[in-house]
């Protein structure tokens, strides 16, 4: 096959890639951050037919399964982890990321040899971890490397008489090839990286977790093609109030996205929360300010107080404050109230929190939303629970929400004695529905 060869420049901070040589990235802005590199392109004018070509027809086999150990994970996942597939796991630093790697490690490896790279810890850290988590040694198949060089690692691996079917990296911006020139952790080095690892382990049917590094804003450190790298990204988010932990499925290409896993930390490490019906209920009171709304995460509906506090402001600027809603959307529902019923809510304090600082973003608790504004701001209170479904238009009105057939049946589930709903889709004889903002206050505040 004809081949030359091609200078191209990289970004260092970026990953812009570029045939010609720049001082300034324009992407990222930042200088003299082009590094050089030699690449083999291929020579278009020389037709080579591919190395194997399949048909529907073919009887390819179906990749196997991996359990996990933990049923509700086995459940998001569909039945376990896939055989070959490449995970990765990203969180904030100590919000559980490596128990719980270890917990996986401790439950995989019952059938599977694993190797656990750690990057980031010393041997002493880690073997203190699985003593503290009780992972009895003489059952389990684990290899645990330290080491950074990405060479040494695959070298090591090539070394073993048994092959590993498990590889754990953690994490991928401590880990280096020496290759490229630049630092570890550098978008250079984690997209070369991931893609070697990626490719080594697909060939090799190896199931591969990466763990990596979130930025301040909470979104995964490095370039946004790693996650177009892997098969699925699992994402821990941490519930600051309760000190709950959240894994959420954000890309899956053997099963739906948008599913939610939440465990609570322990001594024994990370524990799986089956039963969450009640767990954000318990401390609910009827007062105002204070309603109930059922959000969709996934496949699962999980019931959540939404509180408000409406208040005349202390200083000059009225303040905003959110915990687990999102405030453009709250900013969105004070416009909307304070435009469509005239009500002297802009110049007020606000502050709106969920339970548990659960974080929505369905629409579907616009209407719990401004409910809770209502109910605090006139302070009145109902007698019974009451649960609120609907999203609110710019223009008022209360509009339809999906599943809203399941959320009711739910809500009575619960024993939820009211339940409101948009007007447009009540065939309930036993519930109550709105058509607007202004049918809300006049048959709840008024």
């Amino acid at each position: 096959m004809g081949k030359k060869k091609q200078n191209y420049y990289v970004c260092s901070e970026c990953g812009y890639e570029s045939t010609k040589w720049f001082a300034k990235c324009p992407s990222c802005n930042e200088w003299n951050t082009a590094v050089e590199f030699t690449a083999d392109t291929f020579n278009d004018k020389i037709n080579t037919p591919p190395s194997e070509i399949l048909f529907l027809t073919d009887n390819i086999r179906e990749p196997q399964k991996i359990n996990t150990g933990f049923k509700e994970l086995n459940e998001i996942l569909y039945d376990g982890f896939v055989e070959g597939a490449v995970y990765l796991l990203a969180g904030e630093p100590g919000i559980g990321k490596s128990t719980f790697l270890t917990q996986i490690s401790a439950n995989v490896s019952k059938d599977k040899f694993v190797v656990y790279v750690s990057g980031e810890e010393s041997s002493e850290q880690v073997f203190q971890r699985f003593n503290r988590l009780k992972v009895k040694k003489e059952e389990k198949k684990i290899g645990l490397v330290f080491e950074n060089s990405l060479e040494k690692i695959i070298s090591l691996i090539e070394s073993l008489k048994e092959k590993p079917e498990f590889l754990i990296i953690d994490s991928i911006q401590t880990i280096k090839s020496e290759n490229f020139s630049s630092y570890a952790g550098s978008v250079l080095q984690v997209k070369e990286v991931t893609r070697y690892l990626s490719e080594y382990c697909k060939k090799r049917n190896i199931t591969l977790i990466i763990v990596g590094h979130v930025t301040k804003g909470g979104i995964i450190a490095g370039p946004k093609i790693l996650e177009h790298m892997v098969d699925a990204v699992l994402q821990f988010e941490l519930e600051k109030t309760s000190g709950l932990r959240m894994l959420r499925i954000l890309k899956n290409r053997y099963g739906p996205t948008d599913e939610i896993l939440m465990f609570e930390m322990t001594q024994k490490g990370l524990l799986p929360i089956s039963e969450y019906t009640h767990y954000f209920l318990k401390d609910y009171k009827n007062a105002s300010g204070n309603v109930l709304t059922i959000v969709k995460e996934g496949s699962k509906l999980i019931p959540i107080e939404i509180q408000a506090l409406v208040s005349k402001p202390v200083y000059g600027n009225p303040r905003r404050v959110t915990s687990g809603a999102p405030l453009d959307r709250l900013l969105m529902i004070i416009a909307v109230l304070s435009k469509r019923l005239r009500l002297p809510i802009e110049s007020k304090d606000i502050f709106l929190s969920t339970s548990g600082g659960f974080k929505i973003s369905d629409t579907s608790s616009d209407l719990a939303i401004a409910y809770a504004l209502l109910s605090s701001l006139f302070d009145i209170s109902t007698n019974n629970s009451i649960v609120v479904l609907g999203e609110i238009g710019l223009d008022g009105n209360i509009r339809n929400v999906r599943d809203l057939d399941k959320r009711i049946a739910f809500a009575k589930k619960l024993g939820i004695e009211t339940t409101v709903i948009p007007q447009s889709k009540n065939k309930y004889n036993d519930i109550l529905s709105v058509k607007n903002l202004s049918e809300l206050v006049k048959r709840f505040f008024s």
